[in-house]
């Protein structure tokens, strides 16, 4: 049976699962968020690791209770009194060998992004919060009113780790000068699943293809060839949707769902040992070329460009298309909840271009452990005892805190299968929503809750098991089947397929630098103004086979910085760090 308005509705609002370093499920609108309906957790923090014992010496403390303000970011429910952030509480005051009285702001989430610079600009900070403005909040380390954390490191046994494993090493972390003003937020993939987050598979109406004796494309000229095939069984009355290819979302050109199989990008990234713009490349021209042929053939939705996320749901759960190239993980779950039954939406991996050969992916996840530069958490440099503080959100990012965070207690909210995996309790897997019941704890791989200091290490094994949902799949080996987002893009795309756009070296700079290069990233000027500029040639309103109309749209691109576009990759390519590249060698002097 259809589900009604009132969950359509609710599924057009609430969007699809992100799961990323900072993640975000929605659960419905009828969830009851309940720390209180699950039972005590006890654990004997004495078998934890002290500073002490990691040869850390801390300053004698007045009374022996450390004080302080701290100001985190809440998602979907709050986490105060859960049970993991009690034991949160008494694993750092062992660790520390003192007392903390803490004194918690938590804010919303949305609420807090918006205000996160005008409490920076103010100067009145806690002694610790939480960022999610990444990078810009060095302007205020130079102007002195955060601690710089590298003049503590002697404070720290478990963060330099993450720096060193990360992409970059501790380049990432620092600045050209060795400092850095906060703790860069921590993933932990101890399984190497290096899948994407989104715009790494297409999506298909799974009934219609079974219906008509069609399978998903695993070439570009197969899916070419699958939209004639439809767009004819749509001309003989023969299937009731209106166009083979719709778009999830105005937000997302429809180009991002091929700017992979063509290798390039759509804003700037590096590649081959260059910064370059994807926009203004010859394979993106080659890929706005293929695009136009399929709009010109009528494969695709006229709306494509101006259906907002609510009408783009609508769409694709009540029959407009039966292909969309362009989605995030949780999509494809998210609709099939709402469809007709009999009806279902399912995924496959990106078609190849031969050309190019396998397809790149969008938002792969590095191995082991990493840091991500636009989350994390700044310290004040007024705080009365920093070395404290440093040590505290340090060990957030042990193996026993990590351990803690995502997992809660041994025996209590997970066990050891019979093959060696950490397994949920049952109250949690065999929840209505393993989300909502592990938020319910306090656990942090929920993604509905952050316990402790957040931003703090996320263990990618935990939020897979609780946060992603499964969705049907397809491949030519194994048929149709049901996995996750996450490790089927993974066990298909296989590591050739990660974007050069995921794993970019180091460029060291200034805060005018920064803001310079944000003109030509996602969202920024130049990226607009191509997305902008590419929905006219893929309708032909523009010829993207004239050479004069390509020469004008890259003038026109270019035109779009501050400064001289050309000089902004220059600049970029002269700031890298590479190994033939003397940034390197200043930046470990």
């Amino acid at each position: 049976m259809k589900k009604n308005a009132k969950q359509l509705a609710a599924l057009a609002l609430t969007g699809v699962i992100t799961v990323s370093a900072q993640t975000s499920v929605f659960a419905s609108e009828n969830t009851q968020f309940d720390p209180n309906s699950v039972p005590e957790l006890t654990m004997d923090v004495n078998t934890f690791t002290t500073a002490k014992d990691n040869g850390i010496e801390l300053p004698e403390l007045e009374g022996g209770t450390l004080k302080l303000k701290a100001s985190i970011a809440t998602y979907q429910m709050s986490s105060e009194g859960t049970q993991i952030q009690k034991l949160w509480q008494e694993a750092m005051e062992h660790y520390l060998g003192c007392k903390l009285e803490i004194e918690w702001q938590r804010t919303n989430s949305l609420d807090y992004l918006n205000n996160e610079l005008v409490v920076l600009q103010s100067g009145a900070l806690p002694d610790m919060a939480t960022v999610s403005k990444g990078p810009a909040v060095n302007e205020y380390g130079n102007d002195g009113i955060l601690l710089n954390l590298s003049d503590y490191m002697d404070y720290m046994k478990y963060y330099p780790e993450f720096m060193k494993e990360t992409q970059g090493g501790e380049d990432y972390a620092k600045l050209e000068d060795g400092s850095m003003y906060y703790f860069m937020d921590g993933f932990y993939n101890p399984d190497n699943i290096q899948g994407a987050q989104s715009f790494t598979s297409f999506a298909y109406r799974f009934d219609l293809l079974k219906e008509l004796g069609l399978q998903p494309a695993t070439t570009l000229d197969e899916f070419t060839e699958l939209c004639k095939t439809i767009k004819e069984k749509i001309d003989a009355g023969e299937i009731s949707i209106q166009y083979p290819i719709i778009n999830s979302t105005l937000d997302y050109g429809l180009q991002r769902g091929f700017v992979g199989i063509f290798h390039t990008w759509d804003c700037v990234y590096y590649n081959d040992g260059a910064w370059r713009f994807g926009p203004i490349e010859d394979n993106y021209r080659e890929m706005l070329k293929y695009l136009n042929s399929l709009y010109e053939a009528g494969y695709i939705d006229p709306e494509f460009a101006t259906a907002d996320t609510n009408a783009a749901t609508t769409k694709a759960t009540t029959g407009v298309g039966a292909l969309c190239p362009t989605l995030w993980s949780g999509s494809v779950q998210g609709w099939n909840d709402v469809m007709e039954e009999g009806q279902e939406w399912g995924l496959a991996f990106l078609p190849e271009n031969p050309d190019y050969g396998t397809p790149w992916k969008w938002g792969s996840r590095q191995d082991g452990r990493s840091l991500n530069a636009g989350m994390g958490i700044y310290i004040s440099s007024a705080t009365e005892h920093p070395e404290y503080v440093v040590a505290m959100i340090d060990y957030q990012y042990s193996d026993e805190m990590i351990n803690l965070m995502n997992w809660g207690v041994e025996g209590q909210t997970w066990s050891v299968s019979d093959d060696g995996t950490k397994i949920y309790s049952d109250d949690i897997t065999s929840a209505e929503d393993p989300a909502v019941q592990s938020g319910n704890y306090g656990l942090t791989a929920s993604g509905v809750c952050r316990t402790g200091m957040v931003f703090n290490p996320m263990d990618f094994n935990a939020l897979l098991d609780v946060s992603a949902k499964s969705e049907p799949w397809w491949n030519p080996e194994d048929g149709y089947y049901v996995s996750k987002y996450w490790t089927e893009t993974n066990r298909l795309g296989g590591v050739e397929s990660i974007s050069p756009y995921d794993r970019p070296p180091v460029a060291y700079l200034t805060p005018e630098e920064s803001g310079q290069k944000a003109e030509l990233a996602y969202e920024g000027t130049c990226d607009k103004r191509a997305r902008e500029l590419s929905v006219q040639f893929i309708t032909g309103e523009m010829d993207i086979e004239d050479d004069d109309a390509w020469a004008s749209y890259v003038e026109d691109i270019k035109s779009q910085t501050d400064t001289n576009f050309d000089d902004i990759i220059a600049m970029l390519n002269e700031k890298t760090v590479t190994p033939d590249n003397s940034q390197a060698e200043t930046a470990n002097e």
